[in-house]
């Protein structure tokens, strides 16, 4: 099981940001028939990312659609995990949701925010920051797509 971060999302939408763009595509590929899961705050953060640029209108159908796709875990089933992470962390707020998703989901977690990874590491959580560790990423997608079917 897999939790995508935001910015691995994010930066499969932005063809001028290169490498990280092209190994973003390649995850979300690689992940498509996996059991995905996210904190429903993605959808927020996609919300305010998105909507800076595009229609409200756009990013409200894209994000609807994306999120129908993944297995989205409410605030109130993330709270305790979240809040007692917190304190072994010290991280961004929005970035310790994703690492209780993880830890709540016994799932690996996909970032390409760098501070994301090492503070998930930190409790234990597999996290893979994508622009350095992409060939691991893919062969554990690879592994976790064997052992689930």
């Amino acid at each position: 099981m897999i939790v995508l971060d935001t910015s691995v999302i994010v930066d499969s939408l932005l063809p001028k940001l290169g490498e990280r763009y092209k190994k973003a595509n390649e995850l979300l590929k690689k992940v498509k028939d996996q059991r995905v899961y996210a904190p429903k705050i993605l959808k927020v953060e996609l919300a305010t990312i998105l909507g800076r640029k595009k229609s409200t209108n756009l990013v409200r159908k894209f994000v609807d659609d994306l999120t129908s796709e993944i297995n989205l875990i409410s605030e109130v089933d993330l709270f305790d995990t979240a809040y007692e992470i917190a304190f072994l962390v010290k991280g961004r707020a929005v970035d310790i949701y994703f690492i209780a998703t993880a830890k709540i989901t016994n799932s690996i977690l996909i970032t390409n925010d760098k501070v994301m990874a090492r503070n998930a590491k930190k409790v234990n959580i597999e996290a893979y920051y994508l622009i350095e560790e992409f060939d691991k990423a893919v062969d554990k997608i690879k592994e976790l797509y064997v052992r689930e079917n």
